[in-house]
């Protein structure tokens, strides 16, 4: 069961949409998904109460770091295949690893050099955790809000700085589009959104597609290296 952490110190990066892009990508391929919304302002509880959620997927909220093993508890009920957890956008998001181990963190970018310094922090802060845990944590950064059209050149700077600082970076980022935003204001998934008329459904749907595929690759390969371990140590 993969537990997935999407965190920041800053706000307004984008990790709750690309949490419950996740969320909705994962559905799409069968799996049951529960979301612990730890963001006070509790976006992905509101989604939850708009019309058309995917039953595949389900929210609980905690508020607090505290909460989020209540919340855990109360998700397992449903039986879930993954766990992402949306943290507040602060430091204090990170203590989340406190209350949960996790197999990802992932955290957006959104292009800016604030961006930029936080996902650098972000990226410490759980090298730092995973020590102190006793093993590796696997974290990545990614591109969010990306033009459609231009890469401006702070964008490529920005990435060239990420890289400079060795912190690892998923290859899709997520494209700024009316779709994404849509959601929270209409519900559901790109199902509904199409239903409604929105424009770009199909292009979001591929970009959260590959976003998808990455995350699904990455931890995937930890679960084979642990096989192939455990194979080898069986053989006389």
């Amino acid at each position: 069961m993969p537990n997935i952490a999407f965190i920041s110190p800053k706000g307004g990066a984008g990790k709750t949409t690309a949490a419950l892009l996740l969320a909705l990508g994962l559905a799409e391929r069968g799996a049951r998904v529960a979301l612990i919304d730890s963001d006070p302002n509790k976006p992905l509880v509101h989604w939850a109460s708009l019309p058309n959620r995917p039953q595949m997927v389900t929210v609980h909220p905690a508020p607090t770091v505290q909460d989020i093993r209540d919340a855990v508890r109360e998700a397992k009920r449903r039986e879930p295949e993954w766990f992402i957890v949306d943290t507040e956008g602060s430091e204090r998001g990170a203590m989340v690893f406190a209350a949960l181990r996790f197999d990802l963190a992932l955290t957006p970018v959104a292009g800016s050099q604030l961006d930029l310094r936080e996902a650098i922090k972000a990226a410490r802060m759980t090298e730092a955790f995973g020590k102190r845990a006793g093993s590796a944590l696997a974290h990545r950064a990614f591109l969010t809000r990306v033009p459609p059209a231009l890469r401006p050149r702070t964008l490529k700077a920005v990435v060239a700085e990420l890289r400079a600082a060795e912190v690892k970076m998923l290859p899709t980022g997520l494209v700024e589009k009316e779709a994404f935003r849509a959601l929270f204001n209409i519900g559901g998934g790109f199902a509904a959104l199409e239903a409604e008329g929105v424009f770009g459904v199909a292009a979001a749907r591929q970009n959260t597609d590959s976003f998808v595929l990455d995350i699904l690759d990455l931890v995937a390969k930890p679960a084979a290296a642990a096989t192939q371990t455990f194979a080898a140590e069986a053989l006389p």
